[in-house]
């Protein structure tokens, strides 16, 4: 890649403005979202600050000048798939909770900046066609370049931050929060600022080409150092497993997350190590060939966590997080078996076949990406359907459904509750029933309507326990959200005066049969607060029993074997897992 000094004061001043407009526009329909009333997946937030994001993204990083058309035309057909994709998200979140749809943007976000990493070399290729390099070369470094100039982005508005709250900090020092206000609370300065030093960030990236340069080396080096380490670890890890057994990878959880971790290192490393510049690799003989005989067996190591990964779906079903190890380790086997294959004749160019492999191997993933944000491999929709056919084919019973997998995955799952709700054997429970109807009805509707006075009516009093003063109520108010299974079913919370403490004062301990918590309030003077909670309670526990006990003297306190330390009179409490 040549040294972008070409790049026109125009060009980089529209550079800064669209920075500048992105910011606004992301603040513009934040503000307008509150001011409205708009609900959190509103069309602008999940369609258009996505589109405008990744437009002036790839604006930044691809514009040589604003007058190239086959820009536009690229630019345009870019903010409708993305404005496709949130489209979808939006028809499919439909039923989260605020926190929910949070967490999908948040993913969603980062998905468009990985996909938006993998599509920029073959824009920049075409838009600005380098002249003396070859395709392989070129994808190479321009690759090199758009990550550092995203580590640019991230390091510069970490630094300009750092000395606006230094700004800030010192006038407040002097009584002038003015700075403050601006800095930190005025959401169109953040938003505008953000998009600035982004794009100035972008700028300096691309006008230093020869400094970009020098950093790539410098972390070349650092993964040449660790390529052999890495080498080593994954052969010794082969050679140790004949002598453990396959047992010990499919009894961790994680054993697929670590495999594929491992794998994607040494193939990076290995990308990043060999460049097109080098025939062979930099090491000494023996280091070569450790290197070599690794990535030969490279491919081991996607085909263990594709095992490890069968064997979890087989017992637990899909869950996204399993669709995207999944599509993870297809991408990771396909790497690996090219590196493979170009290692495998010692008397070849290994270039030959990568320049091939690496970059076919990002748009394998770049494709993949994009699939999963349609309804081809939408994970929640698999999920969802997977799990329910486990459920009605018998492989898992009423009380192993995960109401709270089904709730976080948006229409279909909300469809799934629905089907439950209906479901004579499921809501043969009233617990399960009770659930699956909390969880259709909406977080807000849970508590909504709860007061007092409510729950003085609706918490019973056990026998000899006197009628407590209105402070109590009021505390339980402030965790109103647990205290909602007292109002959908008779006798389901009761209130008992026990001395958990030995203090001669009895704390309110309130037994929630339904839930299978108690809580404790304790008094201080005239308030009341939550000391203690508990979710152990026995699952068979009746209300009859419970009643029998506590007419029996069986509800009583047992003393802690474990105590805890004092140092110089300071008691330091000690959390013991016995």
């Amino acid at each position: 890649m040549e040294n972008t000094e070409s790049l026109s004061p125009a060009t980089r001043a529209g550079i800064v403005l669209v920075g500048a407009i992105q910011g606004f526009i992301c603040y513009l329909v934040t503000w307008y979202i509150g001011y409205a009333g708009l609900p959190a997946d509103s069309f602008w937030l999940v369609c258009v600050v996505p589109a405008t994001v990744v437009l002036s993204t790839t604006l930044a990083l691809s514009v040589t000048s604003f007058k190239q058309r086959s820009l536009w035309l690229a630019l345009a057909a870019i903010v409708l798939a993305v404005a496709g994709m949130g489209a979808w998200l939006k028809w499919n979140i439909h039923g989260l909770e605020r926190w929910g749809i949070r967490d999908a943007l948040v993913l969603f976000g980062f998905n468009l900046l990985l996909m938006s990493f993998l599509m920029l070399p073959w824009l920049q290729r075409k838009l600005h066609p380098t002249s003396g390099k070859d395709f392989y070369t070129d994808f190479h470094t321009r690759n090199w370049h758009n990550a550092l100039t995203l580590a640019l982005i991230f390091l510069s508005n970490g630094l300009f931050w750092l000395v606006l709250f230094l700004w800030a900090e010192l006038f407040k020092l002097v009584g002038i929060r003015f700075f403050n206000t601006l800095f930190f609370d005025t959401d169109w300065f953040i938003a505008i600022a953000i998009g600035v030093v982004s794009a100035c960030a972008v700028i300096l990236a691309r006008m230093q080409v020869r400094l970009i340069q020098a950093l790539q080396n410098l972390l070349t080096l650092i993964a040449t150092g660790l390529l052999p380490l890495v080498a080593l670890l994954s052969l010794l890890f082969i050679v140790v497993l004949p002598f453990v057994g396959l047992d010990a990878i499919s009894a961790r959880t994680s054993a697929a997350g670590l495999l594929l971790s491992l794998s994607m290192l040494l193939l990076i490393l290995a990308t990043v190590v060999w460049s097109p510049q080098r025939i062979l690799l930099p090491y000494p003989f023996p280091l070569r060939w450790l290197v070599r005989v690794a990535l030969l067996v490279s491919p081991v190591y996607p085909l263990l966590a594709s095992w490890a990964l069968w064997l979890r779906i087989g017992q637990y079903g899909w869950t996204p997080e399993r669709l995207y190890a999944v599509s993870t380790t297809i991408v990771a086997l396909v790497w690996a078996v090219g590196f493979c294959i170009s290692v495998i004749n010692p008397r070849r160019n290994p270039l030959t076949v990568q320049r091939y492999v690496t970059p076919a191997v990002g748009l394998f993933s770049l494709a993949l990406l994009i699939l999963i944000h349609t309804p081809i491999l939408d994970p929640w929709r698999i999920s969802v359907t997977s799990h329910m056919a486990r459920y009605h084919d018998g492989r898992i019973t009423a009380d192993q459904v995960s109401l709270y997998m089904l709730s976080q995955t948006g229409r279909k799952g909300r469809e799934a509750l629905v089907v439950l709700q209906n479901d004579p054997q499921f809501t043969s429970d009233a617990k399960r029933r009770r659930d699956v109807s909390r969880m259709l009805a909406g977080q807000k509707e849970k508590a909504e309507g709860l007061t007092a006075a409510i729950l003085a009516n609706v918490v019973q009093l056990a026998p000899g326990t006197s009628q407590p003063d209105n402070g109590l109520w009021q505390a339980m108010m402030k965790y109103k959200y647990r205290f909602e299974t007292c109002t959908t079913e008779k006798g389901a919370c009761l209130l008992v005066s026990q001395d958990l403490n030995g203090d001669g004062q009895p704390e309110a301990v309130v037994y929630q049969l339904v839930d299978r918590a108690i809580l404790v309030f304790t008094r201080h003077d005239k308030d009341w607060s939550l000391a203690g909670e508990s979710w152990k309670m026995p699952e068979t526990l009746s209300r009859a029993e419970f009643d029998r006990a506590l007419e029996q003297g069986k509800v009583g306190t047992a003393v802690k074997p474990w105590a805890d330390i004092t140092i110089l009179g300071e008691r330091v409490k000690v959390d013991y897992d016995y």
